[in-house]
């Protein structure tokens, strides 16, 4: 009636000595998933698998220096020249408080052998599982399986970098809130089924790599009062279902905010340099990278804790896992118009850098999708991205490894953008002349929003509204750049790139890409208006 399949370390060696390499093992575990399918009541329990893949897998030498990829002659770090600052200058320790309880709880672990707080799968990943078999049925196991497999890798990647015990804390939280979302979404389809046979039009898909203007793009559009966005507080607590602007909305705003100023306990000032690269409020649109971390992907920039070449980074950008991840945002989506003015009718605007990840399993699931593709100057987008995402991770480290980790972490940012970039790149190559695709540089969108508005309309044949366009331009009146402060920039250098490598590694996508938008000429219909936040 029954059977589980306890699945753990398949570190090489094995056995009588026969090495297992992280291909093969992935393979195996792919195996393993497959044949469960034959035993309807069996149980997958993945216990820590030690792939030998992350950069901070244990060896006999000390984390210390730049990843080999980072790291100039004879492993000296390459001087700053290009104006921007030292990683340190990024940094940030945590409260004195989290300091004290850092040294009691290291104390602790001495004595018991083991560490405190570790960072584990969810066990609402596993409680959902019921309630997403009976909403999309028992040929849907592989794809739940596939979400187990996903939070186990970063879950054991996560577990091998150096984090403190405030990092560690802050890691779990979220990974249970995305959990705790998906469990609740499908549990309440699973007693409400008409839901799940709700007719979605055609959504609109804002793509490109991160620090693209893609947040500028989705408010600017969801000023519109005809568009819906996913909004911060809804992806983070879905349940119970209230509307937007209500007693129960606002109430929940409330909650999650404090819970977001309660960071600063953490780390004093981290809101503050953080809303300097993306200020976000609870109640304002935001990518739904947020509700798809229930799915244990797209958690920027935890996919990168592991470094290069980790187990998780293979499995996460693999698109023919990533079924489950479209479908649960179409049962999302189904469920939250229920709270919307135009219901089922209701005209979806999302975005996520990821989704140029997976567009053919997006398509497979949205095949009438709109697809609006930002791009930007390369140079512009890797500094600003791997600043963010340095910042983001600025107080998560062990005291002494907070460098260290830093630069392991931006090499596999780093080429998360290049295979992000070659993704958009093919793309636009399967979907050029496509009324389905429309792309926009970053420049002229901040320059000319109002032309590039009206030209998203015009080609997806949405009506453009006066109203619209009024509502438009009070958000980007009331949204100047930089209101919040320039944020700090990390110098290319600091973390072992050049203007020419990116320029070289980033040709395809400038030659794609790049150079036919710089080549359009500038809309003599655009209002007049200052440019608003971008991503």
């Amino acid at each position: 009636d029954s059977l589980t399949v306890t699945w753990t370390d398949v570190q090489s060696p094995v056995g009588q000595g026969v090495g297992v390499s992280r291909t093969d093992a992935q393979a195996q575990m792919a195996g393993y998933a497959d044949g469960l399918l034959a035993f309807p009541g069996a149980h997958l329990l993945m216990q820590k698998p030690r792939l030998e893949s992350s950069s901070f897998a244990e060896t006999e030498e000390p984390l210390g220096g730049a990843p080999a990829n980072l790291v100039g002659v004879e492993g000296e770090a390459v001087p700053r020249s290009d104006g921007g600052s030292p990683i340190g200058d990024l940094l940030r320790p945590v409260s004195i408080p989290m300091q004290l309880l850092e040294w009691v709880a290291r104390a602790y672990e001495l004595c018991v052998g083991h560490e405190v707080a570790r960072v584990g799968v969810p066990t609402n990943v596993l409680v959902a599982h019921e309630a997403v078999l009976m909403v999309e049925g028992e040929a849907f196991a592989r794809e739940a399986v596939h979400v187990a497999l996903a939070y186990e890798l970063l879950a054991d990647e996560v577990g091998r970098a150096p984090l403190n015990l405030a990092g560690r804390f802050f890691v779990q939280s979220l990974l249970n809130k995305g959990a705790r979302a998906r469990c609740g979404v499908y549990e309440h389809i699973a007693r409400n089924p008409s839901i799940a046979k709700m007719h979605l039009p055609a959504p609109v898909f804002i793509i490109g790599l991160p620090r693209t203007g893609s947040t500028h793009l989705q408010s600017l559009l969801s000023a519109d009062r005809m568009t819906e966005t996913l909004k911060l507080y809804e992806m983070l607590d879905p349940l119970p279902l209230c509307e937007p602007n209500s007693n129960g909305a606002r109430l929940r705003v409330g909650k999650l905010a404090l819970q977001k100023i309660m960071m600063d306990a953490l780390a004093p000032g981290w809101n503050a340099a953080m809303s300097r690269f993306h200020h976000a409020t609870m109640d304002s649109p935001e990518e739904e990278a947020v509700l798809l971390s229930g799915c244990g992907i797209s958690l920027m920039p935890f996919v990168c804790l592991g470094g290069v070449d980790s187990a998780y980074e293979k499995a996460h950008g693999n698109v023919t896992s990533k079924r489950a991840v479209f479908r649960y945002l179409r049962r999302y989506l189904q469920l939250m118009s229920t709270t919307r003015r135009g219901g089922a009718q209701s005209r979806w605007v999302l975005k996520s850098h990821y989704n140029a990840l997976w567009t053919d399993a997006l398509l497979a699931e949205f095949p009438d999708a709109k697809i609006i593709m930002t791009v930007r100057d390369p140079l512009q987008v890797v500094q600003s991205y791997l600043s963010f995402s340095i910042a983001s991770l600025s107080f998560v480290a062990k005291e002494g490894s907070g460098e260290d980790m830093a630069r392991v972490h931006a090499a596999a940012s780093y080429r998360y953008l290049c295979t992000n970039a070659r993704a958009l790149v093919a793309l636009q190559r399967k979907l050029k002349g496509s009324s389905n695709l429309y792309v926009v540089q970053y420049e002229r969108l901040l320059a000319e929003p109002f032309a590039c508005m009206r030209e998203i309309y015009e080609k997806f044949e949405i009506p453009l509204t006066d109203e619209a366009l009024a509502h438009a331009q009070r958000y980007i009146k009331g949204n100047k750049q930089h209101s919040h402060g320039r944020p700090t920039k990390v110098a290319i250098s600091e973390v072992g790139l050049s203007r020419e490598q990116i320029e070289d590694d980033f040709r395809e996508y400038n030659a794609e890409l790049l150079s036919q938008q710089q080549s359009r000429s500038a809309s003599p219909r655009n209002a007049p208006g200052k440019v608003g936040k971008h991503a």
